[in-house]
């Protein structure tokens, strides 16, 4: 058996690949963007205050447009809001693009665009995440996942290098327009992408059909455990803001920060194009939980040793395993989520995904001020792995979750 990505779901749904493709491709254009504004803003102010103030201006519209994109996903054609938000993007580039352009780029414009920016990202999760279930059968999702993962992991690896060299090569302004592009090019191919209206009960958006989705999260153990757990892997194994002082402790320089940072990456592709066995794991909620077990293991390895070439592959080992950690949860999430309120589930998840690593900074900086870097990371590991500990035996249904189509298969055989 291949352990090579399936492209079963490429082959089989011409949707979906249409789907792939416009995203494999704008979402490189994002990453290219997403280094070039605090790049811009800190040549404007030479303040890394004002770099931090840019993400404290995204972080609110990307966890409300995440709640309330949810709600629009499940009420409208999917497949008009996914042209919609992808227009509203190009704009937010253009405009980019044009201030990058000026004499005198309008600080104030960047910050209000970057924004934007992010909102219009926070509404286009939950509808991607909502129309992808609808393209393919259950048992083809978690290779759809996996090559989803597959481009996001490559662009995340690649767009901030990219976008660096084009930043030092040809401007701004050129970068933002090359995003442009990309945005251009995935309008066209999620045009040909068949209508997909709302479920025939579907609500309206409004604040109660936000609640009501809100409501539903009550009493479903396996969903609030899809999110519990990369909560807590997010706030206790994600020491990012470490990777400065980590550089440091390791005697390097700017060269080995970048390293640090792309290794992540570089163990989710990596991970993504390895992915082939995916689709045969049944017992879904334990791979979850072994997941989250390696990438504490490997990040307390992290802490623990002077090697720089440990500590590279370790960090490579957690991309790879929160890759398979992610494939295994969306999976779950489509499956257990009603067709109606797929949207404003993945808008809570959106919010869950987004604000974890931020409250995990926050965690991190204050460990590692207080105590010291290496104890940071390493208690941050072993929370992971006595987090995941703790679900196998006090979760039942998450832990033992497995798959439907693989509950119908032994069932007929």
């Amino acid at each position: 058996m291949s352990v090579l990505i399936d492209l079963t779901p490429l082959r089989v749904s011409r949707d979906f690949r249409r789907l792939w493709i416009g995203q494999a491709v704008s979402f490189l254009g994002t990453t290219m963007t997403v280094a070039a504004l605090p790049f811009q803003v800190y040549q404007q102010t030479k303040s890394s205050l004002a770099v931090g103030l840019l993400g404290v201006a995204q972080l609110g519209p990307l966890l409300v447009c995440s709640i309330v994109g949810g709600a629009f996903a499940d009420s409208v054609d999917k497949r008009l809001l996914l042209l919609g938000v992808t227009i509203a993007a190009m704009a937010c580039s253009i405009g980019l693009a044009v201030n990058a352009s000026l004499d005198h780029p309008h600080l104030w414009l960047v910050y209000m665009l970057g924004a934007i920016a992010s909102g219009v990202t926070a509404v286009t999760f939950p509808v991607l995440r909502s129309l992808l279930p609808l393209l393919l059968e259950d048992a083809l999702r978690p290779a759809a996942f996996a090559l989803q993962a597959t481009y996001a992991s490559f662009g995340m690896m690649a767009g901030p290098a990219v976008g660096g060299i084009l930043i030092g090569t040809v401007g701004l302004a050129t970068t933002y327009t090359v995003d442009v592009v990309t945005y251009a090019l995935a309008f066209v191919a999620f045009a040909g992408i068949a209508a997909s209206p709302p479920m025939g009960n579907a609500e309206k958006a409004s604040l109660a059909s936000v609640l009501h989705g809100l409501r539903f999260l009550r009493g479903q153990s396996v969903i609030m455990s899809v999110f519990g757990i990369d909560l807590l892997a997010m706030i206790f194994g994600m020491p990012r803001a470490l990777f400065p002082a980590l550089t440091a402790r390791l005697g390097g320089g700017a060269a080995l920060y970048g390293l640090l940072l792309s290794s992540v990456a570089a163990g989710a592709f990596i991970a993504s194009i390895t992915s082939g066995w995916t689709g045969r794991v049944k017992r879904q909620g334990a791979a979850v939980l072994w997941a989250v077990t390696a990438w504490g293991a490997a990040i307390a390895i992290t802490g623990m040793t002077f090697n720089v070439g440990i500590v590279l592959v370790c960090l490579a080992v957690a991309g790879g395993a929160d890759m398979i950690s992610g494939v295994y949860r969306s999976s779950i999430a489509a499956e257990v989520t009603p067709d109606d309120l797929r949207g404003r589930i993945s808008g809570v998840e959106l919010a869950v995904y987004a604000g974890g690593p931020v409250v995990g900074d926050v965690e991190a900086g204050v460990v590692g001020g207080l105590i010291g870097v290496p104890f940071a990371i390493v208690s941050g590991g072993l929370a992971c792995m006595a987090a995941a500990a703790v679900f196998a035996v006090r979760v039942k249904s998450f832990a033992g979750y497995v798959r439907p189509s693989a509950v119908v298969a032994e069932t007929t055989d």
